[in-house]
């Protein structure tokens, strides 16, 4: 999934006891932390720093991974998970806590859910439940997500909000992960969202699972750029006949007129796209059309 260089240091090897959480924490790093790693009681922990925005010292029981060059976030998602020495991995950032009880019915629950990626109920410092349930819709020309807000668990989330979430590290190799050549938050999540549904993959809220950020968060942004190309390219032009996805040769000449690029940029990015789908074409169980279309009858919700 990525082929960035990194150096792991540290992290001394966690005494198991009936109270250890058989999983890897992975903690991405931004701002100011207000997360205390080091008591949290995970088999595993690892914590994601580059090279060149070091913050600070090796925290004894805490892996700490260094990568050579700053590195987007799914790309350090997707690192993580390559590194983690355990099945599912929860993904926090250290602007975040985790209140949770880790009993072994949750644990249990979350294992045998067969979800690529089981996301929280987030809340803000004040202790105010968060939207943060994404849902498709159609919108002029393209897709819009509407957060919602939902307690129950098994609701169906288009992506993991600001990436948090407890991932079946299986299954999110599978599903390829986090596309580290878009750098826009917004098109990386629902890009690694799109692609899980459409190749058959679930992501639902699991209403035990309760983070609580401990300062402000940032929207994301969702300005159509060419990272927005590269989503619209990779799923939502794709069609499906016969059981097998394509990009319909008559679609680049549409994407020429509408890329905003020169003829030469466009070709490149509509075949370069074209070779990766016509590669997974078995993967696709459906059109991105299609699950938009029929977000809210699933069988799930029903």
């Amino acid at each position: 999934m990525t082929g960035t260089s990194y150096t792991i240091i540290g992290g001394e090897k966690q005494n198991f006891t009936p109270h250890t959480i058989p999983w890897t924490l992975l903690v991405l790093n931004r701002g100011r932390s207000a997360l205390q790693v080091s008591q949290l009681k995970f088999a595993e922990i690892i914590s994601i720093e580059s090279s060149t925005h070091r913050r600070r010292e090796t925290v004894p029981n805490v892996k700490t991974l260094i990568t050579d060059t700053s590195v987007n976030p799914g790309e350090q998602v997707n690192l993580g998970i390559s590194a983690a020495s355990y099945p599912f991995v929860a993904v926090i950032w250290n602007d975040m806590q985790l209140k949770t009880l880790f009993s072994p019915q949750f644990i249990r629950e979350i294992e045998v859910s067969g979800t690529v990626c089981s996301v929280p109920m987030l809340y803000s410092y004040r202790g105010d439940l968060i939207p943060s349930i994404p849902t498709p819709a159609h919108g002029n020309r393209t897709v819009k997500t509407f957060p919602m807000t939902a307690i129950e668990t098994g609701t169906s989330a288009l992506y993991p909000f600001d990436y948090a979430g407890i991932y079946n590290k299986k299954l999110f190799q599978l599903a390829r992960g986090y596309d580290p050549e878009i750098n826009s938050s917004f098109w990386q999540k629902m890009d690694f969202g799109f692609r899980s549904w459409l190749w058959g993959e679930r992501i639902e809220l699991n209403s035990s699972l309760r983070i609580y950020y401990t300062s402000d968060f940032q929207q994301d942004d969702q300005t159509i750029d060419k990272d927005y190309r590269r989503f619209y390219l990779w799923n939502l032009a794709v069609r499906i006949k016969d059981n097998l996805a394509y990009l319909p040769k008559s679609g680049i000449f549409s994407y020429i007129f509408r890329s905003g690029e020169g003829p030469v940029v466009a070709m490149a990015e509509y075949k370069e796209a074209a070779f990766w789908v016509d590669q997974n074409s078995t993967r696709f169980i459906q059109s991105g059309r299609a699950l938009v279309e029929n977000w809210h009858q699933r069988p799930e919700e029903e």
